[in-house]
């Protein structure tokens, strides 16, 4: 009985993870911090911003924006970084409309 319990127990943790992981939605754009906390990103984040020419320090990888692509790995696209060393915000005109809902959070997923 103890031995079913005990492989039962193992069983629920080593699915946990894959439950907690989830895609971004194919179409959205999100902050690094944010698919962070969906997913399994931090890979595909600092790959993004390798592609790009970006520094792959902690700023950039949580307060990058990157646009979702979809598909079953939930690719991703980097788009802009949300501000710069004096921590002001830069970046295109386009992306600066998602750009403050970075910082504040409110990018939907």
């Amino acid at each position: 009985m103890v031995k079913l319990c005990v492989l039962s127990f193992a069983v629920v943790a080593a699915l946990s993870p894959l439950a907690l992981a989830r895609n971004c939605k194919t179409g959205l754009n999100y902050c690094g911090y944010n698919l962070l906390n969906i997913g399994n990103y931090g890979a595909q984040v600092n790959e993004g911003l390798e592609a790009a020419g970006e520094p792959t320090d902690n700023g950039h990888i949580r307060e990058s924006l990157f646009h979702c692509d979809g598909g079953a790995n939930g690719d991703i696209t980097y788009l802009t970084y949300c501000g710069d060393e004096k921590g002001e915000r830069k970046g295109s005109s386009e992306a600066m409309k998602d750009v403050t809902a970075c910082t504040s959070g409110s990018i939907s997923y």
